[in-house]
């Protein structure tokens, strides 16, 4: 949604994002698939369904994460191929997509996330570790969508910091959900972060809510210079700011400056 979003906002067809934006979906649904597994988070449920490992067992999950991570690398390549763009080259989309997914990115963040075996995560370790799960899967998203379309680098540059706010914001309200919905409302396992320190642990529910609206304000100050062609991007902006809440909370978005904070350190 956020690809095609991107896309058409600056412009071009939403058609144009499709095969980039099912890209990054496919490396959504790999993590997803490594991320339950016993020697990760060992999760029993995933969208309501019992999770990949658990169905068809670790061997085949193992390699259907592969194949859909291979998968979206193919689609990037051919996608790139098509477009024929002037300002972005298709070894450069192909890297933006590698650079979300490895040790600058995904991997990174997961890896970081795993190691407990030290002093608990800071604030700082937390938004470390986001920025670059969740919120590097939203950069990715984001700025193929403008490169799709042949956006100008300072263009890029403003979706960037739109994705990487909206991201870590949206990581905040799942914290929330952890804590605050059952299985039955998320599909996801209920309380399966209880045994890790999370924004919620570190900020109480009302902190954690407060930072997450702290970001998507900057992430909506970002977009501002596009003026109403952003409106599909603000609306995901509300739709983030309800999620943790499943829908349910109202927030009002005022004085956003500055270009955001998320990633600065």
């Amino acid at each position: 949604m956020l690809t095609l979003a991107v896309a058409e906002m600056l412009g071009g067809a939403s058609d144009d994002a499709l095969d980039l934006a099912c890209a990054v979906e496919l490396v959504h649904c790999c993590s997803l698939v490594l991320d339950d597994l016993p020697a990760m988070d060992d999760a029993h449920l995933r969208r309501g369904r019992p999770t990949l490992h658990r169905e068809h067992g670790e061997d085949v999950a193992l390699l259907a994460a592969f194949a859909l991570l291979n998968r979206g690398y193919a689609l990037v390549a051919e996608s790139s191929q098509r477009l024929h763009l002037s300002r972005y080259s298709p070894e450069e989309l192909l890297h933006h997509l590698a650079q979300a997914i490895g040790t600058d990115g995904l991997i990174g963040g997961q890896a970081m996330d795993l190691a407990n075996g030290g002093a608990p995560p800071t604030l700082a370790d937390l938004e470390y570790i986001h920025s670059h799960k969740t919120g590097a899967l939203f950069l990715a998203a984001a700025e193929l969508g403008a490169m799709a379309v042949d956006a100008r680098r300072r263009d890029l540059a403003a979706i960037g910091a739109f994705a990487k706010n909206l991201g870590l914001a949206f990581q905040i309200e799942d914290d929330l959900l952890d804590v605050l919905a059952t299985s039955a409302e998320t599909g996801k396992d209920e309380g399966q972060d209880a045994s890790k320190v999370t924004f919620v642990k570190l900020l109480g529910v009302a902190g954690a809510r407060s930072l997450a609206d702290e970001l998507l304000a900057f992430a909506l100050a970002s977009v501002t210079p596009f003026g109403r062609k952003a409106e599909v991007l603000c609306r995901l902006v509300e739709f983030v700011a309800g999620y943790g809440n499943l829908g349910t909370r109202q927030v009002t978005f005022t004085g956003a400056g500055g270009g955001g904070r998320a990633g600065d350190g």
